[in-house]
């Protein structure tokens, strides 16, 4: 993506996850290429990212509206992503470069420089979740692999943050990162599955604690 497009892109996501933007609100063209400073082609484009993630409907010649909260649908998509963050994270191991290894430092990293400030920026914590879950499911080799998680961990980052965020929470979701990197830099296939499934399963069990899923 170019600069104003990520940019766009990036804002939207986190004002949909965090409720900026409400279930069902509608998203207005013209307010949204103005605040911006992007362009109506560029933007369907953006508009068909975050579509494909799950986040925003889109009708034809009707219009475009935040995605509304299904929490059935995050417990369908859940139990499917348990198994493939675990495959995500065997490939991990396998295939990961060094050049992807030291991007999951420099994120966990800024992760920790930020645990140390008074104030906690929420939109950085969310961009360095997002950030590390990618770098995983880029490493992994396997497009459509990356693809399905990728939607996945957006639906899934709503819910979370509508449910359940503090700081306390967030920083916590890290310490099993942390312990994936780990494994991930001693190719230890079998080890990387486990954190990367019983991270989901966590994060599974927190939700389940607050909605009744059944």
């Amino acid at each position: 993506m170019t600069s104003t497009k990520q940019r766009t892109y990036e804002g939207l996501k986190y004002r949909i996850i965090t409720q900026q933007l409400a279930p069902g609100e509608l998203l207005k063209d013209k307010d949204i290429m103005e605040r911006y400073g992007i362009g109506r082609t560029p933007l369907r484009e953006v508009f068909l990212e975050l579509q494909n993630e799950g986040l925003i409907k889109r009708i034809p010649r009707s219009g475009t509206w935040v995605a509304p909260m299904d929490f059935k649908f995050l417990k369908q998509i859940t139990e499917i992503r348990i198994g493939l963050e675990g495959i995500a994270g065997e490939l991990a191991a396998e295939r990961i470069t060094e050049e992807e290894l030291h991007a999951l430092t420099g994120i966990l990293e800024n992760v920790a420089a930020l645990e140390i400030e008074n104030g906690v920026d929420g939109e950085a914590l969310l961009k360095h979740e997002s950030d590390f879950h990618n770098v995983i499911y880029s490493s992994t080799g396997n497009p459509q692999l990356e693809k399905l998680l990728r939607n996945y961990q957006s639906v899934g980052a709503r819910f979370w943050h509508y449910l359940v965020f503090s700081k306390e929470q967030m920083f916590d979701q890290f310490k099993s990162q942390r312990l994936l990197l780990d494994a991930l830099k001693k190719r230890d296939k079998k080890t990387s599955r486990r954190i990367a499934e019983e991270h989901i399963r966590s994060y599974m069990g927190i939700i389940e604690e607050r909605i009744d899923l059944r």
